[in-house]
C-alpha cells in the first residue's frame, strides 16, 4: 500500500476514531513481544495503525520517540501487511529497540495473531 511520498504517514493509514480503538480492543488478538504489545483485527480497509502510549510510559520526549520508532516500522512494512487494524502500545524496552526490530515485531505479531485466527 502506498504511503504517498516519501516520510509521509497519510491520514487512510491512521486509526483515528474512538470507536475503532474499541472495537479492536474487545474483538482483536493481542500479542505481547518483549518492547511492544500489539492488538490486532482483521478488517475491510487496508492495514490502519493506532498508537497508545500512557503517561507512565515517561515524559513526552520519550512517548514521542517511541511513537515515531513505531510509526516508522509501521510505514516500511505496510506493504506486507494483510488489511488489518493495528493498536500498537509501546512497554519499557521501546526507546532503545532499533525501528528495524519494531517492524519485525510488527510482521510476527500480525502473522502470529492471524494464524491463531485460522485455528479458530
Amino acid at each position: 500500500m502506498p504511503c504517498g511520498g516519501e516520510g509521509r504517514f497519510p491520514v487512510t493509514m491512521r486509526l483515528k476514531r474512538h470507536g475503532d480503538f474499541l472495537r479492536v480492543f474487545r474483538n482483536g488478538r493481542t500479542v505481547a513481544e518483549a518492547c511492544l504489545v500489539v492488538h490486532v483485527l482483521p478488517s475491510d480497509t487496508g492495514p490502519r495503525l493506532g498508537i497508545v502510549v500512557s503517561r507512565k510510559f515517561g515524559p513526552a520526549v520519550r512517548r514521542n520517540l517511541a511513537k515515531r520508532r513505531i510509526r516508522e516500522a509501521f510505514r516500511r512494512c505496510a506493504r506486507d501487511l494483510p488489511k488489518v487494524d493495528l493498536i500498537v502500545r509501546p512497554r519499557a524496552g521501546c526507546c532503545e529497540a532499533t525501528v528495524e526490530a519494531i517492524e519485525q515485531i510488527l510482521r510476527d505479531g500480525v502473522s502470529r495473531s492471524m494464524d491463531r485466527e485460522d485455528r479458530r
